[in-house]
């Protein structure tokens, strides 16, 4: 039984796991699998984090039962989901995150996390484009990457971080990924790009693959489409205190995971 909370670690599952023969979405106080109608809205408002008293009892009260050949499979499978879900929270909790309503705010933050000392090797930013640029250019189909060192737009973010990737995402539009995250970006959309045609989906997997938390990427995932910016600190990359990074990116407008978890209470 996979809680619908501990969904997101099965992207860190092990390549050889055991494949399951069928999986269903239940109620897991009743076992009774759930109505389509009602499990599409657990997949339409599962990585929301403000949800209503009721959709938040339904995400709280849901699992996906999957079912396999044999005991043994079954024994197997759960070893290698606990260990994804381990490798989930390892590979997150190194990296400070915040959503910002517009580029000013979001180079603002910077500024102040450069002028502490924190490398431009450990920041990052992701956005639409045209946060950057004109935003009526004429961007080529398919995704595209074209790194830059130095000043986009007049500078700011692209002048204080190591360079800005450019690409176009299907179904997205075009993004400028800047700094640490940028190189990560080009290999996400060459990867999913095929798949996903213009169904969306390669923002978060951008996030993911840059190891944010799997449900705040999904959340970012819709921020960024709706134009604001997308800002990360690596720890691993900084001897400044996260306590530090995280009130730097509050005082200049940033809304952070556990503000946004308070928000949905």
């Amino acid at each position: 039984m996979i809680k619908a909370e501990e969904l997101v670690a099965v992207n860190y599952l092990a390549e050889d796991h055991p494949r399951p023969r069928s999986v269903e979405w239940i109620n897991r106080g009743t076992d009774q699998v759930l109505r389509p109608t009602t499990t599409d809205m657990l997949l339409r408002t599962l990585f929301q984090p403000a949800a209503s008293p009721s959709v938040q009892k339904l995400h709280e009260s849901s699992g996906l039962r999957v079912i396999f050949r044999s005991d043994a499979e079954r024994e197997r499978f759960a070893s290698a989901f606990r260990e994804a879900v381990a490798r989930e929270r390892a590979a997150t909790e190194h990296v400070v995150t915040a959503i910002f309503d517009g580029r000013d705010k979001a180079e603002t933050a910077i500024a102040a996390l450069r002028d502490e000392g924190i490398p431009p090797s450990a920041i990052s930013l992701l956005c639409r484009a045209s946060h950057f640029g004109d935003p009526e250019a004429n961007w080529p189909d398919g995704h595209d990457t074209l790194s830059i060192t130095g000043a986009v737009a007049g500078g700011g973010v692209a002048g204080a971080l190591l360079g800005v990737a450019f690409l176009f995402v299907p179904g997205v539009g075009p993004l400028a990924a800047a700094g640490a995250i940028a190189g990560s970006a080009i290999s996400s959309v060459a990867s999913i790009s095929g798949i996903i045609g213009a169904t969306g989906g390669a923002v978060a997997k951008m996030l993911t693959d840059h190891d944010v938390d799997g449900v705040m990427a999904e959340y970012y995932d819709r921020q960024i489409k709706r134009g604001k910016v997308f800002v990360s600190v690596d720890e691993q990359e900084t001897a400044v205190a996260r306590e530090f990074i995280e009130r730097i990116l509050e005082q200049f407008g940033g809304a952070r995971p556990q503000m946004l978890k308070l928000n949905a209470n």
